[in-house]
């Protein structure tokens, strides 16, 4: 049994009107805790707690403002749990608890889960049409255009970025820039965005969706942002195809889909994963997943750097980036390997199996790495910083800080010379963590 804090389970019991029998702490799940209560009646509800740990902590994206949203979205028809009440002391809010499960893999034939997949899209036309300015919790945002909704959003993300991230890299910078700059459809009408739509955050009963959870990222946005959403989610698990996704949502909609709008849409979603991503690892620890988050942080780079490529029509010419070939650790490599696999492998490990899987996996990198020649990287780095900025840099530290000062604020116009340099940077990372990457080196977003 999980512990809350006393003044919290004396909240939790007023509210529930009986006394609390049992807490259990779900895993997953990360900026909000989540936990299943049962009280000594039996009945049962669920808990989402900000114990003010999680990277969307101390923002304006906050627990109390998820609460406000569901509470005024129920009885528009959406699958939503209901939401009982919210402590601002004790940042937790009280919800129904939904039987089911949430994942997708379980759902049976592949029928089955391309009907989820559609019901899916469908839900997010569904949101779509619900209109904005019916929640107040979104403020004046609610009912400005695009135009305005997403610079305004990107300067949000920009000072966290600015404010959070010690790992500072020139994607990010050029992406904030270029979303704030080439918004499609300016004076279009924005709409509610789920924020965050994919495997994992739907709750799926008797082969269909009971409801949509986790709405922490909840925003008014671009139309095309949940699907785009639900296509990237593929980079991390097997989600159907692209192809399907925009065929569902055409049909749910009746509006074809421009594919270098959603291209726009993708790079909207990216952009926000990599600075989440980069605020987790400006502060690593053991008790982060510091491996998945190196791999995602690559993966989703390399997929957001293609679709700004797609966007702005930049073709590069480089050869991709390859290594050496040469291993003079390799002995000391493979017993180390071999040692820590056999290590993962043993039951009485238990759940810190994943992490020695991650060492070897940061092993793999490491070794990699050294083969590229950490010399000829940081050569590469400041020559080609010096040929896109025209001057002098003299470090690597100093071509990273004085490219993404550059990035932050080149036009459009003479972008393209960046946006090279910018994807041939992607595609040395992939190259050099190839191996580490294992089966997700070949995940990439296929929309044509």
């Amino acid at each position: 049994m999980a512990t809350l804090a006393p003044a919290l389970v004396n909240w939790i019991e007023g509210t529930m009107g009986s006394p609390l029998a049992d807490v259990h702490e779900l895993t997953g799940g990360a900026s909000r805790n989540s936990f299943i209560l049962t009280a000594s009646d039996g009945g049962k509800s669920f808990l989402r707690l900000d114990a003010g740990r999680g990277p969307l902590s101390g923002t304006d994206l906050t627990l109390n403002r998820e609460y406000s949203v569901l509470a005024q979205l129920q009885g528009t028809g959406l699958p939503i749990a209901r939401v009982y009440a919210f402590t601002p002391e004790h940042n937790a809010m009280l919800m129904e608890f939904l039987p089911g499960h949430t994942s997708y893999q379980k759902t049976g034939s592949a029928a089955e889960e391309a009907a989820i997949r559609k019901e899916l899209v469908d839900t997010v036309v569904m949101l779509q049409r619900i209109d904005p300015r019916s929640v107040s919790a979104f403020g004046a945002a609610a009912g400005a255009p695009l135009g305005v909704v997403i610079p305004e959003d990107m300067r949000t993300w920009g000072a966290l970025y600015d404010e959070r991230v010690t790992l500072h890299d020139p994607l990010i910078d050029f992406t904030l820039n270029w979303l704030s700059q080439a918004v499609p459809d300016a004076q279009s009408a924005s709409v509610i965005v789920h924020g965050d739509l994919g495997p994992g955050n739907f709750m799926i009963e008797d082969g269909g969706i009971r409801a949509l959870i986790d709405w922490e990222m909840v925003r008014i946005g671009h139309p095309l942002e949940d699907l785009a959403c639900i296509i990237a989610r593929a980079l991390g698990a097997p989600f159907g195809e692209a192809s399907e996704h925009i065929a569902n949502y055409e049909a749910a909609s009746g509006t074809a889909v421009d594919l270098r709008k959603l291209d726009y849409a993708l790079a909207l979603v990216l952009v926000r994963w990599l600075i989440a991503m980069h605020m987790a690892l400006s502060k690593p620890s053991a008790l982060q997943n510091v491996p998945m988050l190196f791999a995602f942080r690559q993966i989703n780079a390399l997929s957001l750097v293609e679709a700004l490529c797609r966007c702005q029509g930049v073709e590069t010419h480089d050869p991709v980036p390859r290594l050496r070939g040469a291993d003079p650790c390799g002995i000391v490599f493979q017993y180390s390997q071999e040692c820590l696999a056999g290590l993962a492998q043993d039951a009485a490990m238990g759940a810190s199996g994943y992490k020695l899987r991650g060492i070897i996996d940061l092993q793999a990198y490491l070794r990699d790495f050294i083969d590229y020649g950490p010399e000829r990287y940081e050569r590469e780095e400041t020559e080609r910083t010096c040929l896109i900025l025209g001057r002098r840099v003299r470090t690597a530290e100093d071509a990273n800080k004085a490219v993404c000062a550059f990035a932050r604020t080149v036009p459009m116009a003479a972008a393209a010379p960046l946006l090279q340099f910018l994807r041939w940077r992607a595609e040395r990372e992939q190259a050099i963590m190839h191996t580490s990457l294992g089966v997700r080196q070949d995940n990439r977003i296929h929309i044509g």
